[in-house]
């Protein structure tokens, strides 16, 4: 068992706090390198329009965990090479907020053992949008950042 609970407060190795802080600056590490790629074909696509070559364009993003433990799959119901959850994010849009990329996202207790950790968006969306047990976070294997673009044209039949 990696997770011994009581009452409401849960007991952490110190293998499994630094192994917390690592996924949380790989991911931190990860939507800088996508927000960067984001701006750029932010620029792109704004250009494509100017030039009239698309009337618009919408981000649609998403944080998708795989594990490859068998155990943290069934609990999960994940289904042959599908991830054990995905969460379509607002965080990559045209009207991106920096302060998605800056705030702490931890909303764990002040006296949680984990408190201390600065989470960026990601981390937070897995503790506490999903309904992952630290035991679930601590066997994930992969974690995929994907974003897809939608262009859009428009015909306007009024004129």
């Amino acid at each position: 068992m990696l997770l011994i609970k009581y009452k409401e407060m849960e007991q952490f190795t110190e293998e499994q706090i630094a192994k917390i802080k690592h996924l949380n600056e790989l991911l931190k590490g990860e939507e800088k390198r996508v927000l960067l790629f984001s701006k750029k074909l932010q620029s792109s696509l704004d250009e494509m329009i100017e030039q009239k070559q698309m009337d618009d364009y919408k981000f649609i993003s998403a944080l998708a965990l795989f594990s490859d433990n068998a155990e943290c799959n069934k609990r999960n119901k994940k289904e042959e090479d599908a991830p054990i959850y995905v969460e379509l994010l607002s965080i990559f849009t045209k009207t991106i907020d920096d302060c998605l990329f800056t705030n702490d996202w931890n909303e764990l207790d002040s006296a949680h053992p984990l408190k201390q950790i600065h989470f960026c968006y990601s981390m937070h969306c897995i503790k506490f949008h999903s309904r992952f047990t630290w035991e679930d976070i601590l066997q994930i294997d992969d974690v995929w950042f994907d974003i897809k673009v939608d262009y859009k044209f428009m015909v306007n039949i009024k004129n």
